[in-house]
């Protein structure tokens, strides 16, 4: 063929580059486009949303406190109101499930087997939420000392393991494995470098805040270590009066870093060993005063250096009783400031960070995939609680819900980290026991608001609805790859995932491999929340347009205080834009101590150049050219007769001509 008969092809050649972005049908529902940066209704989970957590891909777990709630379940006490649904997040409805204890104000954590645990609670209440020692209205055993287990499925068949526990707590054995050692309402759980759980103070029936009389200043483990016994902690006496759900982070040295009141310190669970760190500015961030709080994003950028993000709160420095707050606390503006610490830097300190858009107690943060937060939920004046004397309307002591998102950015220059460009408004009140986690598809899933001592409807009413926000990506084409394992260990060799069809290397520069667990979340806070990025290099193949990323594993030093053991959710981001989330085990998926061991190098990044032919006339010739380079052409080839096609120019008979 004459090389004039073959450029007379050129109008009819069409060439379809593959590409590494796809419509995933786990995600995309052409009948049903959501509205990006905005609220959409999901559904409806029967109860309010005072706990919550994503147990598989699928199924969203849900728990409240005990009361009327509209929707019943029998179980081993016959027929009553249920305070815990399984969601199911492809069609939106629930599955009740029995709970027998009052989980009021309850915690918990996912342990490194995958099996999530729940700890605590309040004594059992009947009708308006009064407090009863038989069995009440509501069916509800004591959950002050309680322990729940489950291992989430999707196939409806998993129920919660519970102990047995009595009507009053003081009958004596309340469960036998599945108790505490006393009784705890408000504690924190935080997990460990082994995978199990630590389980840090709370107070023992209930109230605004705590008192000497109330508190249980004292932590353990679940499973039990040593001879099992609480250990006290003079942290949480020096904290009184608001030390419940003492704010906790495990610190890639292997200590704790804990927030309440305006204390700070770190704290060697091990040794027993305090060291006293600078107290909080501006703002008590614990509850009652609620702050957003979250761990900064783990990244090979800042090294993997643990900093804590607080965001808002209340200034108040009158905390009233257990009874309540003695004042006016509704007619109190939350507190508009943020601030960051790195516990483990060699001398830490608090450093003020941007402003928020308005004051806010109750906030949450949610760590998306791209590394921002959504900032959502909470009031404007007043702090978390309910209860008489009632100062405004309804019960809540919080007032002027703050119905707009934002987006925090915290990589973003200092005086340019908030952004609300382009949000609208919930149309949802979401105030007190609100909850928000992310979900698979990377969007956030909110639910709860119930400032009651019994569910009800009057102003601001017990809420059960669901809504989902969708972010800036959420309707874009998403990355897809092959490749991903079932396992993340401490160190070892790397693995590769392959992504077909890209070949620009300046998006491979800007694609990363990112782990998530979103925790357990009640209150505003994510227990457990905790984001990391994999170390990565790159091959690029301009022959196949595929791209090779080269992931390493978590790094085996320091190995699982940097990213404890348990399942997560497995993000690839392209340029921002997130896979869906797949569940991987990170660490041995047992319980104990986990196997770290170096961290084979990565590969050097590289990109391999196509190979050209040439030929004579008579179709027979030989090859030459191979190897590396770099550059962001695109690795599109096709050969018809004597032409090599690769984006931006082709070969012709030995001759390259521009296209």
């Amino acid at each position: 063929m004459s090389l004039t008969s073959l450029l007379s092809l050129l109008p009819y050649l069409v060439f379809i580059a593959a590409s590494p972005f796809t419509l995933d049908d786990r995600i995309w529902d052409r009948a049903n486009t959501p509205t990006p940066l905005s609220f959409s209704p999901s559904g409806d989970a029967g109860i309010s949303a005072q706990q919550m957590f994503l147990g598989t891909n699928k199924k969203v777990y849900i728990l409240d406190k005990t009361e009327n709630n509209p929707v019943n379940v029998t179980g081993k006490y016959g027929t009553h109101p249920a305070w815990a649904v399984e969601y199911d997040l492809a069609t939106n409805t629930y599955r009740t499930m029995d709970v027998d204890s009052n989980t009021f104000c309850a915690c918990g954590g996912v342990l490194a087997n995958g099996t999530w645990a729940i700890f605590g609670g309040n004594q059992p209440i009947t009708t308006g939420g009064v407090a009863t020692t038989d069995q009440g209205a509501y069916h509800d055993t004591d959950g002050g000392t309680a322990i729940r287990l489950i291992n989430p499925c999707n196939d409806q068949s998993c129920e919660y393991i519970q102990g047995d526990q009595p009507f009053q707590v003081s009958e004596g054995d309340t469960g036998g494995y599945l108790q505490m050692t006393g009784r705890r309402w408000y504690p924190t759980v935080e997990a460990l470098p082994d995978g199990s759980l630590i389980i840090i103070g709370g107070d023992k029936n209930g109230g605004y805040v705590n008192t000497p009389a109330q508190d249980n200043p004292t932590y353990e483990f679940f499973p039990p270590k040593g001879d099992g016994n609480a250990v006290n902690l003079q942290f949480l006496s020096d904290t009184l009066p608001i030390n419940l759900y003492a704010l906790t982070w495990l610190m890639p040295s292997g200590r704790l870093f804990m927030q309440a009141n305006r204390k700070s310190i770190l704290y060697d669970y091990e040794s027993q060993e305090t060291t006293n760190l600078p107290d909080m500015p501006f703002a008590a961030r614990v509850y009652p005063a609620s702050a957003a709080t979250a761990l900064l994003p783990l990244t090979p950028d800042n090294n993997y250096t643990a900093t804590v993000l607080f965001c808002g709160g209340s200034a108040n420095e009158q905390w009233g009783n257990d009874g309540g707050p003695g004042f006016n606390i509704t007619a109190v503006q939350a507190d508009n400031t943020c601030v960051r610490i790195s516990p483990d830097d060699d001398n830490p300190q608090y450093e003020q960070d941007d402003y928020m858009f308005e004051s806010r107690s109750m906030g949450q943060f949610v760590i998306l995939p791209d590394g921002t937060f959504w900032f959502g939920n909470g009031v404007e004046y007043g702090t978390a609680g309910y209860g008489p004397p009632y100062y405004s309307t309804g019960q809540s002591y919080g007032q002027a819900p703050v119905y707009w998102p934002a987006i925090y950015n915290p990589s973003a220059p200092k005086g340019g980290r908030w952004n609300r460009t382009g949000l609208s408004p919930s149309q949802n009140e979401r105030m007190y026991h609100s909850t928000a986690i992310l979900l698979p598809d990377g969007s956030v899933f909110i639910s709860g608001s119930n400032a009651n001592a019994d569910f009800t409807n009057d102003q601001w009413r017990s809420r059960t609805d669901t809504e989902r926000w969708y972010p800036w990506y959420f309707n874009l084409a998403r990355p897809t790859y092959s490749g991903m394992p079932s396992t993340i260990s401490y160190g070892g060799e790397s693995f590769d995932l392959v992504i077909a069809g890209l070949t620009d290397e300046n998006t491979v520069k800007n694609t990363k491999v990112v782990l998530i667990r979103g925790g357990f979340n009640t209150h505003a806070i994510g227990f457990g929340q905790r984001y990391l990025q994999l170390e990565n290099s790159y091959t690029i193949d301009m022959e196949s347009g595929n791209t090779t990323l080269h992931v390493s594993q978590i790094r085996g030093n320091p190995g699982p205080t940097l990213f404890q053991p348990g399942p997560a959710l497995f993000f690839l981001v392209v340029d921002g834009v997130p896979s869906e989330g797949d569940f991987v085990m990170i660490g041995s998926g047992e319980i104990g101590t986990q196997p770290t061991t170096t961290n084979a190098p990565l590969p050097s990044s590289q990109v391999k150049a196509v190979q050209t032919n040439t030929t004579d006339d008579t179709g027979s010739g030989s090859g030459s050219g191979s190897g590396s380079g770099s550059g962001s052409s695109a690795g599109m080839r096709l050969e018809v007769g004597g032409l090599v096609w690769g984006t931006g120019c082709m070969v012709v008979l030995g001759l390259m001509v521009m296209v």
